[in-house]
């Protein structure tokens, strides 16, 4: 009898979890990335799966104004570039470039102009507005927030003092089938009270299949001035090129 008093205590418990007001942690977390205008940084990825091992390697230049010079250095040479108006970006061997107005790109790729480099705020913009529920703590992180969205159950982490330390995607709210794992480390203190992990370790599961991935963020730069000249297109792609606004009209089936 004292057994099932107790599995009914603590049942009761799970249901009764705070729900913190919609956004909350996220609108909090997003307020401290905002302090962050401008980023110049260099960034290097290794993913591992069936396939084996790919490594990247990429300049970039961003600012809060729409503005984005990415530079992917290996293993294929790509160059993004965004000037507030328009993005382009092209692929050496490509037959073609792509380029749309801003604000005719797709919502991920918009969030990637959004997001200031080096952050979760990837994932941090598909939550905002969307309500929050207090989990308890565990040994992954002292503190817990849950969160539905259209398509996942997320479990953001956080340490001691309320710093995103990793997020968990699962199919479900019951949590017992994880899909994605994000681990972030290396908190540096970028401008004061903004901290941006500059390692992140990503594990995902497909099927039977698991693939991971490390991304490294260096030489970072926040809220120094970043030279206009970089975000002029026609100066870094050949005239040649002829752009596109539809990915299927340079890689057609």
């Amino acid at each position: 009898m004292k057994t099932s008093k107790l599995l009914l205590i603590a049942l009761v418990s799970l249901l009764l979890l705070p729900t913190v007001r919609a956004g909350e942690m996220v609108d909090r977390l997003l307020a401290e990335y905002a302090k962050i205008e401008t980023v110049t940084c260099q960034i290097r990825r290794t993913k591992e799966g069936a396939i084996g091992k790919i490594k990247f390697l990429s300049r970039v230049y961003w600012t809060n104004k729409g503005q984005l010079h990415a530079e992917g250095i290996s293993p294929v040479k790509r160059r993004t570039i965004a000037d507030g108006k328009r993005l382009w970006q092209y692929a050496d061997g490509d037959p073609k470039g792509f380029s749309r107005p801003i604000g005719e790109l797709s919502e991920q790729m918009s969030i990637s102009l959004r997001m200031v480099p080096g952050t979760p705020m990837d994932h941090l913009l598909h939550m905002k507005g969307l309500p929050e529920t207090v989990l308890p703590s565990d040994d992954a992180a002292d503190r817990r927030i849950g969160i539905q969205t259209d398509t996942n159950y997320v479990v953001l982490l956080l340490d001691s003092n309320d710093r995103l330390v990793g997020v968990e995607f699962f199919k479900t709210a019951e949590m017992k089938e994880k899909i994605a794992t994000y681990v972030y480390s290396d908190l540096t203190e970028v401008v004061p009270g903004t901290w941006i992990p500059f390692t992140h370790q990503i594990s995902t599961t497909a099927g039977d299949s698991l693939f991971t991935e490390t991304v490294k963020v260096d030489r970072y730069i926040a809220n120094k001035p970043v030279a206009e000249s970089l975000f002029i297109a026609s100066s870094f792609f050949d005239k040649d090129i002829d752009f596109v606004d539809d990915f299927a009209k340079i890689y057609p089936e």
